[in-house]
């Protein structure tokens, strides 16, 4: 009995849809944008997290050691220094390669690469390069590595740290990252309201033009849920159709845009719509049925005696 009941209620759906093809086509194409706004906001989201990553770790934190710092001690430190909750990585610059690279940095000028080879010994000493987790994490990285200016034998370890100067830049970068962060929750924000909005007007003047239907049903005694439940699979056709078309419009659209994405934000969106396919779909063709009944659901309540 209940399966003959579900049989009819789906049956009653979308003989509605197909019946009343020309608001169908309106609402799945109306729908159909609703679901590209929604898809335009994953994305968004992602090139912001991109953009974040891209600025923060283009700011780092570098100690520099005094040229006979022993160098286990150096590599200790870097232990306890990745162990922070606030590091992100840490990179460590022995002294022959810091003065490798000072060597290829002024190969051009003779006089400092001669000057340099007068010396009998390298001048350099070793470095550590901090990224942070996010600006914010410096200052606190910072207090930490004052703690820990001497080697374990009490000698000095640590000659200088580069926090001070750069202490303008990081805190810049700090406001420039909230100010993006919450940029991109206010545009979260509009983008779902609307969604929602542009959701529900759209099934609920699909439902407008049965409303005489609605008014018999109640008439003759049908119960509420008997009636919601044809357009509800109405609504959820259209929003799984609409959610289907959005993920394969999302195929060209991604791919013509990755040059743009790749240029202005360090970030193929291409490679992301493919690698993240499994979640376009939820949100896109399973999130969008889910929207699509649950807006028939509440439209529908407008023409019931309840």
């Amino acid at each position: 009995m209940l399966w003959i009941s579900v049989r009819r209620v789906v049956r009653s759906g979308l003989v509605n849809a197909w019946r009343n093809a020309f608001v169908s086509i309106a609402s799945i194409f109306v729908m159909t944008t609703t679901m590209l706004l929604v898809g335009s906001l994953l994305i968004l989201s992602a090139l912001i997290d991109q953009f974040i990553a891209y600025v923060e770790d283009k700011v780092d934190v570098n100690v520099y050691f005094v040229t006979d710092a022993p160098e286990r001690d150096i590599l200790d430190f870097q232990r306890e220094l990745e162990a922070l909750p606030e590091v992100r990585y840490v990179t460590y610059t022995n002294r022959d390669s810091a003065l490798q690279e000072f060597r290829a940095r002024y190969s051009g000028d003779q006089n400092i690469v001669g000057a340099l080879d007068e010396l009998e010994t390298n001048p350099f000493g070793a470095s550590l390069a901090i990224k942070a987790k996010n600006a914010e994490n410096f200052e606190s990285i910072y207090r930490f590595i004052q703690s820990k200016e001497e080697s374990a034998a009490g000698a000095p370890l640590i000659e200088k740290v580069n926090y001070e100067r750069n202490r303008a830049v990081i805190e810049q970068l700090g406001g420039v990252v909230r100010t993006v962060e919450s940029v991109g929750f206010a545009i979260t924000i509009i983008y779902l309201l609307a969604s929602l909005a542009i959701t529900f007007n759209t099934i609920r003047l699909a439902i407008y033009t049965a409303r005489e239907e609605i008014a018999v049903m109640r008439l003759v005694g049908a119960n509420n849920m008997y009636i919601r439940s044809p357009f509800m699979v109405e609504g959820t056709l259209y929003g799984a159709i609409s959610g289907t078309i959005a993920l394969i419009l999302f195929l060209p659209i991604s791919y013509f845009l990755r040059g743009a994405s790749q240029a202005f934000f360090g970030a193929d969106i291409f490679a992301y719509y493919l690698v993240h396919l499994p979640l376009f779909f939820a949100v896109l063709v399973i999130g969008g049925a889910v929207l699509g009944g649950l807006s028939a659901f509440l439209a529908v309540r407008k023409y019931l005696s309840v």
